[in-house]
């Protein structure tokens, strides 16, 4: 009896396991009636009103037992479908997120990877997960550090963060992101388990985006340097009328009887000062409107101020604002692309002479400031026009949002794009005493400064009195 019993117990168990917990439960009940049936006195029938108390005894015990383990098997068995869905949901939510799971313990390096983490990785499914093959797929250039940051960790750590390149068995490459932590376990090993992301398809989608930001960008150079075609040619027309001037005063010198060389000297050297000036204005204006990509190097803000307000100049005569640059001698350098921080600094003080346009307060202002901060450094424009009105303020650098007749609500967006390309800020507030202010903040890339003979120039100076 006790073989024959512990068998069905095994048969019930085998049915839970292998079909699930109704079958299961059949098969206890089958297994309950051959328990009556065969080895309970009198046999061969079902009849409980047959049994002596002690059968009667055995046979509740046997039923409670196989009831018993009917139970304790389907609930094993809903225990292993809840993990195998969660599993399931799991490696579908790593294969749509292009996200693997990484973990090993060190010093021993023992690993696991997931099903997603074999697929970015390019290997089969029966490859042994090992440090020397995911350390076979890094590009050679990114080795030293991924080993340094991830792959050869020994000690606890809360965070682990960094990007990497691999290369696969087809020569394609691959960006992978890794987001873990290391921790110490009790037995003194340090367990390491991070997330593997494939973040290829954005970088390339990354690159696109800042390519078209670009383009949209040098469309609105262009727009910008058609707005101020007329001061620009304001601006040439006074070199080159003073060469032309200075090259008749040389001629009439020479053709005197007695040639005074000396002012002709005078004469010819007034005529290569204006060519200069002609050719750095040319040059600022050709810098505006080329097409590149973006190239961030050191730049000091104060000389694109500088560059900016002597470019504006003949438009800020021309609608009678006086332009003051506030400038920080004492100005670190900052990582980024000239033309671009150029094109931010030209369309901030277009748009304050706009909002100047019909303003009746006195002076008519602006002022661009640049301060040195704690780790950043900062350009303001502020001017002394109406302000910005609360129901815009949320909105000012929405693309297509604009307060102009003739805007296309583009300048205040590409601004903040290029503003945030170079991990800066932008805001927008009113001043106390009237007016509207706009700064970028720009973190500070390099601990040089210009040396003193580069900022000579006065903190506060009038753009008129100083090109004029």
């Amino acid at each position: 009896m006790p073989t024959a019993f512990a068998s069905l117990l095994l048969a019930v168990v085998f049915t839970v396991w292998r079909f699930g917990v109704g079958p299961g439960l059949l098969a206890s009940i089958l297994a309950i009636l051959s328990v009556r049936f065969f080895f309970l006195a009198p046999q061969y029938t079902f009849d409980p009103g047959l049994m002596g108390n002690e059968a009667l005894r055995r046979f509740l015990l046997y039923g409670e037992s196989i009831f018993l383990i009917w139970l304790l098997g389907s609930a094993q068995r809903r225990a292993q479908e809840r993990s195998r869905r969660s599993e399931g949901y799991l490696a579908d939510a790593q294969a749509l997120s292009r996200t693997g799971s990484v973990g090993f313990t060190a010093p021993d390096k023992n690993m696991f990877w997931s099903t997603e983490t074999y697929r970015i990785l390019g290997l089969d499914l029966r490859t042994t997960p090992s440090m020397k093959k995911m350390l076979e797929r890094i590009h050679p250039e990114d080795r030293a550090m991924a080993c340094r940051a991830f792959y050869c960790v020994t000690e606890p750590s809360e965070a682990i963060e960094f990007e990497h390149r691999i290369v696969t068995e087809g020569g394609s490459t691959k960006h992978l992101r890794i987001c873990g932590k290391a921790e110490q376990q009790v037995e003194g090993a340090v367990r390491v388990s991070a997330a593997m992301m494939d973040v290829t398809e954005t970088r390339r989608i990354s690159a696109s985006l800042r390519k078209a930001q670009s383009e949209l960008a040098h469309v609105a150079r262009l727009n910008t340097m058609g707005e101020l075609v007329a001061s620009i040619t304001h601006e040439i027309n006074q070199p080159l009328g003073a060469m032309k001037l200075s090259a008749n005063t040389g001629l009439r010198w020479l053709n005197r009887d007695t040639p005074e060389l000396e002012k002709v000297g005078a004469s010819l050297k007034r005529v290569s000062e204006n060519a200069t000036r002609a050719e750095a204005l040319i040059s600022k204006l050709r810098n505006m409107a080329k097409k590149g990509e973006f190239e961030a190097v050191p730049i000091s803000l104060n000389q694109i101020v500088s560059d900016v307000i002597e470019l504006l100049h003949g438009e800020a005569n021309e609608r009678g604002i006086t332009c003051v640059a506030d400038l920080d001698t004492d100005l670190p350098l900052v990582k980024g692309d000239e033309v671009q921080l150029q094109q931010i600094a030209v369309n901030l003080v277009m748009n304050s002479f706009d909002a100047m346009a019909a303003s009746l307060t006195h002076p008519r202002q602006i002022v661009v400031r640049s301060r040195n901060r704690a780790d950043s450094v900062a350009l303001e424009v502020a001017d002394t026009g109406p302000g910005i009105r609360p129901d815009m303020q949320d909105r000012l650098f929405d693309a297509f949002f604009t307060t102009k007749s003739h805007g296309m609500g583009m300048g205040l967006s590409i601004c903040r794009s290029i503003v945030e390309a170079h991990d800066g800020t932008i805001e927008a507030f009113n001043n106390e005493l009237g007016g509207a202010t706009f700064r970028i903040a720009l973190p500070v890339r390099s601990t040089e400064t210009l040396e003193p003979s580069a900022t000579s120039r006065p903190t506060t100076f009038n753009a008129e009195a100083r090109i004029g």
